[in-house]
């Protein structure tokens, strides 16, 4: 009964630890602009507040008197009552984005979530103290801990989020949290404990190198965690479903390693981790978008969960005696506070492109217990002389075609996974490769500048003569030389002009206010008599855009429009400005959506900020989701037409594959573009309403 007590209580209180992360995260990306990094400062919050709970329980259970420590953790729980309900409001200061997020979870989470954090290490060493059979090995309970967070995780894309609004979910975490402090009550003042006794022999075989070892295998599948999260929401969205399965993953590794006949055997990981690191690199050396999204993430995420049980694997077998249980988890927490500290604040400043990920996958291979053979120390040499073969080839002729085809760099990771060697030739030879496959300096086109910053990756390149501006792996626009181009037809806004050049008849001027900026072109559609104002909320690309360096259309074209800083939707929230003709929705980084652009309450502002006949033009094209629904679903709600056009790819006229959708009152104007620009009236296409409270992706997703 005892031992069914403590699972259920470690088994809620890590539910309800687990769930909040995306229900916080996911309050958050509105005031922050739909960015992925969002998911990776509130991964740094509750790796932080992890630490502080670990370390509480690590000095408590300390304390000789079970009496006293009993008494003082239960004052700190009846404190926390006072916090509750749990209202969680997102608030935005000037500043560092990061230090906004961390400070608005601090504030309003903080104290209860510090004392379900401490729960796991202070209940499984208080099991310890009982006079129950298993109390000398109380590691059995991990499982059940991990067991609530793994199922919160995978219940809240798939049920909690699909079919409870946001805020009903805060309300439903503070009764479960109440729940929570009754069990705890019970627990503490229910059930006799032993006085702590010290283990000194354990004591005595503590060491620093041990210590070491707990954190740093620790820090590397932690950080290979917000790695791969940001890796694969980066070009999809910043949505839940893209945060907890790599997270469930990761703690499905803690309870497979942690099991007492693990289902995977470590010996077995470590023989064949090898070959699960095929297919992320072939990924990367083939650059190739035509790959089908759920194959992308599958991979990346089977190579990710193969290394967490390679290196949890090598916690287990390190694990303390349960007097030192306490400094054990606080280890833990530790290496996945370095390891959030270095992926959400250290890498965005110090990396020009997202290498972080790539660059722990090669330091995990450190982890994998190789024989050290002599006589191989020369690979890393041979791979470095077949990349720089690869890097000088000409490029023409048939050593063109070598080049493309990725044939010397195929040879390269076949000849280090052949014959890796030792762990640290490995990680030299595998170091080479991703320096060369990541680095701008060694890329096949030229790059004038690579910038990243809280809002993701960007750079501009030449190609084929024209400056190309990238964000992640989707192009986002170009400026071929000289004046071609001003007429701001190319790239992906044909459908936009069709629609300008209509209303520039009847407006003099035409008032236009764009949300996304891009390279600028859009500005090149507009008259100079136009008044046009565009909102990014990245200040690299306002800079990218506005320097003739790399592209001159704000300059050249004769619309000069008023640039502003910030989220679109919060700009026109807070803006009284008149009322404009035609707004324009074109903010996203990568293939990745801000979803609170999208939503019922955002079209409803979008409406309120235009004329009585005018026009909201959002463009929707994705690689890897089908949005047209979400958007036809919210005009039937606000009884507004619907138009759709896809303009297909043709390079002749400089013109790339999209989708833009039309959104009006103004049934005349529709009727002249379907009739003389091909637009087409949207019918059926039913879907749930998307709302602040209420968004889901999943049935979205072009797998």
């Amino acid at each position: 009964m005892i031992e069914l007590l403590f699972s259920i209580s470690l088994f809620l209180s890590a539910s309800l630890l687990f769930v909040i992360q995306p229900m916080a995260a996911k309050a958050l990306l509105p005031v922050y602009g739909g960015t992925p990094a969002v998911w990776t400062i509130c991964m740094l919050f509750f790796q932080s507040l992890l630490l502080l709970a670990y370390g509480y329980a690590h000095i408590v259970s300390r304390v000789r008197n079970t009496w006293l420590w009993r008494l003082f953790h239960i004052s700190l729980v009846l404190i926390t009552l006072i916090s509750l309900p749990v209202v969680f409001t997102p608030f935005l200061k000037e500043g560092l984005p990061e230090v906004s997020i961390l400070e608005s979870l601090t504030l309003q989470l903080g104290l209860p979530l510090l004392v379900i954090g401490a729960s796991a290490p202070l209940l499984q060493f208080a099991y310890s103290q009982t006079k129950e059979k298993r109390a000398g090995d109380p590691y059995f309970l991990y499982v059940a801990s991990n067991i609530g967070s793994l199922l919160a995780l995978i219940a809240y894309p798939w049920l909690i989020e699909r079919y409870v609004g946001l805020h009903m979910q805060f309300y439903y975490w503070t009764i479960g949290y109440g729940l929570y402090v009754l069990l705890l009550l019970g627990i503490f003042f229910s059930i006799s404990y032993q006085p702590h006794v010290d283990a000194k022999v354990a004591q005595i075989n503590l060491s620093w190198l041990n210590i070491f070892k707990w954190v740093s295998f620790s820090f590397i599948p932690c950080s290979l965690l917000l790695g791969v999260t940001f890796y694969i929401s980066a070009d999809i969205a910043a949505t839940p479903l893209l945060w907890v399965v790599p997270l469930a993953l990761y703690l499905l590794s803690f309870i497979i390693t942690f099991a007492k006949r693990p289902m995977i055997p470590n010996a077995w990981v470590a023989r064949h981790i090898l070959f699960f690191t095929i297919f992320p690199i072939v990924g990367f050396i083939l650059h190739t978008n035509t790959v089908p999204v759920w194959q992308v993430i599958f991979f990346h995420l089977l190579t990710f969960f193969m290394l967490a049980l390679l290196c949890h694997g090598r916690l287990v077998a390190r694990r303390p005696p349960p007097n030192q249980l306490t400094l054990f988890y606080f280890c833990l927490a530790l290496g996945g506070v370095l390891a959030g500290v270095f992926n959400s604040l250290l890498a965005p400043r110090i990396f020009i492109g997202a290498y972080e990920y790539p660059m722990v996958l090669a330091l995990a291979l450190l982890c994998i217990p190789l024989p050290k053979l002599k006589g191989r120390n020369y690979i890393p040499f041979i791979v470095l002389v077949l990349l720089m073969i690869n890097y000088l080839l000409p490029g023409h002729g048939f050593l063109l075609q070598v080049k493309q085809s990725h044939f010397i760099e195929i040879v390269a990771l076949i000849l280090i996974l052949l014959w890796p060697g030792s762990n640290i030739t490995l990680f030299a030879s595998m170091s080479i490769l991703f320096i060369f496959l990541f680095s701008p300096w060694f890329q096949k086109t030229e790059i004038l500048t690579q910038q990243r910053n809280f809002y993701g990756v960007k750079h501009v390149s030449v190609s084929a003569g024209a400056h190309v501006l990238t964000s992640q792996n989707t192009m986002h626009g170009f400026q071929l030389p000289g004046s071609a181009g001003l007429d701001g037809s190319v790239a992906y806004y044909g459908p936009m002009m069709t629609v300008v050049q209509r209303l520039q008849q009847a407006k003099q001027p035409l008032r236009a206010t764009i949300i996304g900026l891009g390279t600028g072109i859009m500005t090149c559609q507009f008259r100079r008599e136009d008044v046009v104002k565009i909102i990014d909320i990245d200040e690299q690309v306002i800079n990218i855009a506005t320097d003739p360096r790399f592209f001159t259309y704000l300059r050249d074209c004769p619309a000069k429009p008023l640039l502003i800083k910030g989220d679109g939707r919060l700009i026109l929230q807070n803006s009284s400005d008149t009322k404009v003709d035609l707004l324009v929705v074109d903010a996203f980084s990568s293939d990745a959506i801000p979803t609170h652009l999208l939503t019922l309450e955002a079209v409803k502002l979008y409406q309120q900020k235009i004329t009585a006949d005018g026009v909201i033009l959002a463009h929707i094209s994705n690689r890897n989701l089908n949005l047209l629904p979400v958007l036809t679903t919210i005009a039937r709600q606000l009884d507004m037409i619907i138009l759709q056009k896809q303009q297909a790819e043709n390079i002749k006229e400089r013109q790339l594959a999209s989708e833009w959708v039309l959104l009006t009152m103004n049934e005349a104007f529709a009727i002249k573009l379907m009739q003389q620009a091909g637009w087409r009236f949207v019918t059926g296409m039913n879907y749930h309403l998307w709302t602040d409270d209420y968004s889901n992706l999943i049935p979205l997703l072009k797998w």
